[in-house]
């Protein structure tokens, strides 16, 4: 079975605000001027000194779904794409889905482990479009 989801109004894809134009970006290590090379999806400014060059990390723009609480509006489902290219770590050295469903805990998703997560969230949306119709119809 396919299923075309549509996305909602306002949504933009994260891009990257980088203006590292040739895919470098200088960091300050110990102290020391660094050239590294920084992908295109990292937003990250990397204005922070570092204590080590396995301490360097690029993140990008991070993607939420607002969620009603008791206490107002939560963030859900936080997901970003991050990597920390020296730490010698083959699992977190490649690009990965930083994953955070709950706001405590963060999973690092491979590709095909964050598209099952996505078609997870999918037929979420739709078991959660069948309990509204239930009750609206008995109204």
């Amino acid at each position: 079975m396919s299923t075309t989801v549509q996305k909602p109004s306002g949504f933009t894809q994260p891009t990257s605000n980088s203006t590292r134009a040739d895919g470098q970006v200088a960091v300050l290590v110990r102290g020391q001027q660094v050239t590294v090379d920084c992908p295109p999806w990292c937003t990250h400014p990397h204005t922070e000194a570092y204590r080590s060059l396995e301490d360097v990390s690029h993140h990008g723009d991070a993607i939420s779904l607002a969620v009603p609480t008791h206490q107002g509006v939560e963030q859900a489902l936080t997901a970003r794409i991050s990597s920390w290219p020296f730490t010698g770590d083959p699992a977190t050295e490649k690009p990965f889905i930083a994953f955070d469903a709950v706001g405590d805990e963060v999973a690092q998703l491979t590709p095909e482990a964050a598209l099952a997560a996505a078609d997870q969230t999918i037929a979420h949306g739709y078991a959660l479009r069948a309990l509204a119709d239930a009750i609206s119809a008995g109204a």
